[in-house]
């Protein structure tokens, strides 16, 4: 049924440099110095505007950042983008408290590397783009995924298998195109539709739902010969993806689910010399009756159909397991598992073997992502998916990394990310945080009561007081008058003229200008 690969997988010529240099050469495939002067640009221009706005309604308060606020480089850039990627690595609930100076939580990393106050201004003045149409829903976020499809699909050619998935990037808040998925683990949020190579979860496309409608989806049907009124919605996304992928009429093969399956875009694709495997929802149009009939079958037993180069089957396994191929002949296969209790190996269907083996393509992407996500609690939509689509690129930059890297030993995927940090600082001109700690003297600076020689004295009247020796409570051994509760009241006639403080003597003065914590020692006697 299937024909081979039209072109041999791998890295592209214009991307093979990087295969013998650093992880932060293979970060730059996908957010490369075009990327980031465009944010720095568009973060810049907002700022302005936001700024002469709030200026000329009188709007904009004293105490306000964007009072201090001041352009942003392309150097600087680099180290709020290592910032970010570095949060992912060490998780708190809040952005504050990676600033924390609390001794049993504090990073020293992020206060050195960043002043918390220019991290937080430049997260909320940070824009992708300021030109905005109001008929496209994702127009903030418009260059970045024009800039990484055109990268995920530039950079590598994937092997033969596919898989075809949604993703999800997590939102509860309000929002237009937000969906509900039971099935994913994140069950609120921004659907994306992605194309993975089976065997690396490597991305080489995603379409974002914005509505039932897509221009995007249909144009590109057209250009590969495809009329989209002859298609329902969900195979003119799956067609309209491989197309702007550039991955049909090279003989892939693509598994999918229920929700895709069809056999009229399975005739398409075969069309495009492109094959699929999928599971299959009976109510299908074009499927066959046979496979419709609720006819029950005893366990391992299967029945088929076949036809326009298309394979239907019905197979009982603890349940009734349907499927639509163009890859796969009737055959089945014998595994090493064997049947509970028995030594007779497990014998399946090839199509569904294989649909086992190469469907977790997404699945893979969505667990790399997961560990160190970048993506942060935020009010804002846009700002929430452009970190999940950050947290791709990191996620296709690792994986051909891991692939084609000649550097050894080769990092882990914590390893990475740790390296293109230190990059970006490096290549951001170094830390940009306070060099010297603000906060109160350490305890090697002595006070001024503990160096010198001081004397004891009477303290001098004021002019027409009429007691000629006044009294005065002693700071050493009274308490603050707030907490005197309790505590009888004791006064001194004597005083350090040099420190300006009266204190009862001998016994006082000496503990006073002899020890750092005085309170203490006079406490416990």
């Amino acid at each position: 049924m299937a024909g081979k690969l039209a072109s041999c997988s791998g890295i592209t010529q214009s991307a093979e440099s990087a295969t013998r240099r650093s992880e932060t050469d293979f970060f730059k495939l996908f957010v490369d110095n075009e990327l980031i002067e465009k944010l720095t640009t568009e973060t810049n221009v907002y700022a302005a505007n936001k700024i002469r706005i709030l200026e000329a309604g009188n709007a904009l308060k004293p105490n306000s950042r964007l009072r201090k606020w001041s352009p942003v480089s392309v150097e600087e850039m680099k180290v709020f983008l290592a910032v970010v990627i570095n949060m992912g690595l060490v998780f708190k609930s809040e952005i504050e408290s990676y600033w924390s100076t609390d001794p049993s939580t504090e990073i020293p990393f992020f206060g050195k590397t960043m002043t918390r106050d220019r991290f937080l201004i430049i997260l909320s003045n940070f824009h992708v783009t300021n030109e905005l149409d109001n008929r496209d829903p994702l127009t903030r976020l418009r260059p970045l995924i024009t800039h990484a499809m055109a990268r995920f699909s530039e950079v590598y050619t994937p092997e033969q298998n596919l898989s075809f998935d949604e993703g999800t990037c997590p939102w509860k808040g309000r929002l237009k195109i937000k969906v509900y998925n039971p099935a994913k683990p994140q069950k609120f949020g921004i659907k994306l539709f992605q194309l993975c190579e089976a065997s690396s979860g490597y991305c080489l496309g995603f379409d974002v739902y914005a509505g039932k409608r897509n221009e995007d989806t249909t144009n590109y049907c057209e250009a590969v010969g495809v009329d989209p009124e002859n298609l329902t919605l969900t195979s003119q996304v799956v067609v309209g993806l491989m197309a702007r992928c550039g991955v049909l009429s090279k003989g892939h093969h693509v598994y999918m689910d229920n929700y895709y399956t069809s056999p009229e875009l399975f005739s398409e694709l075969d069309v495009l010399n492109t094959y699929a495997c999928g599971t299959l929802r009976v109510n299908r149009i074009g499927t066959p009756k046979a496979i419709q009939l609720k006819r029950k079958l005893n366990e391992g037993e299967c029945i088929y159909r076949t036809g326009n180069n298309m394979l239907a089957m019905k197979f009982k396994d603890k349940r009734d397991v349907h499927m639509l191929s163009t890859i796969h002949n009737p055959m089945m296969s014998v595994l090493w598992k064997k049947k509970h209790g028995t030594d007779i190996n497990v014998r399946k269907p090839s199509a569904i073997v294989d649909y086992c083996k190469h469907m977790g393509g997404v699945d893979l992407l969505d667990q790399f992502g997961q560990y160190n996500t970048v993506a942060r609690k935020t009010k804002k939509w846009w700002r929430k998916l452009f970190f999940h689509i950050m947290n791709i690129c990191i996620v296709n930059a690792y994986r051909l990394y891991e692939k084609y890297s000649t550097n050894f030993p080769k990092k882990d995927h914590e390893g990475f990310r740790k390296s293109v940090v230190e990059a970006l600082i490096e290549e951001g001109g170094g830390p940009r945080g306070q060099s010297v700690r603000r906060g109160r003297p350490s305890l090697g600076e002595k006070p001024a009561r503990l160096t010198g020689r001081h004397f004891p004295d009477s303290i001098p009247a004021k002019p027409g007081a009429k007691r000629a020796k006044p009294c005065r409570d002693c700071v050493a051994c009274n308490d603050k008058p707030g907490n005197r509760e309790g505590h009888k009241r004791k006064q001194t006639a004597f005083w350090c003229p040099d420190c300006q403080v009266a204190l009862c003597n001998p016994y006082c003065f000496r503990i006073y200008h002899t020890h750092q914590d005085y309170k203490t020692i006079l406490n416990n006697v």
